[in-house]
């Protein structure tokens, strides 16, 4: 059986192989998605710096930063109980368009408020 396999230029034959080892007669259903790019640890760690500095700016801690920057700007709109309710998402799970796009808020965010990050990495 073949589950979450990740196809490269380099893994392809494997996953022929892997097909044509497969008993046909027992039926399958193979799709395919394209995997998106999540955030780079570049992005992570330029982000985590901006939130330690944001927060040491104005005197809070890193966790509360990181909520409070993520209830502003990374969040979705749900529904509970019939009432509206952000529910916050995490960093882990954006791709780099969307953690580039949540970064940028954030700076413009602290730039508005008084706070100029000044990246030196």
């Amino acid at each position: 059986m073949i589950n979450n396999f990740s196809v490269s230029p380099a893994n392809l034959p494997n996953l022929i192989a892997k097909l044509n080892q497969l008993d046909l007669s027992l039926g399958y259903v193979v799709s395919a998605k394209v995997k998106k790019q999540t955030r780079s640890n570049q992005q992570n760690d330029l982000y985590w710096k901006f939130v330690d500095e944001f927060g040491k700016h104005f005197g809070y801690d890193k966790d509360f930063t990181h909520d409070m920057l993520r209830y502003k700007f990374l969040f979705k709109v749900v529904t509970y109980d019939g009432e509206e309710a952000k529910q916050l998402l995490s960093t882990t799970k954006q791709d780099t368009k969307t953690m580039s796009e949540y970064i940028d808020n954030c700076m413009r965010y602290g730039a508005e408020n008084g706070f100029v990050f000044n990246d030196q990495s």
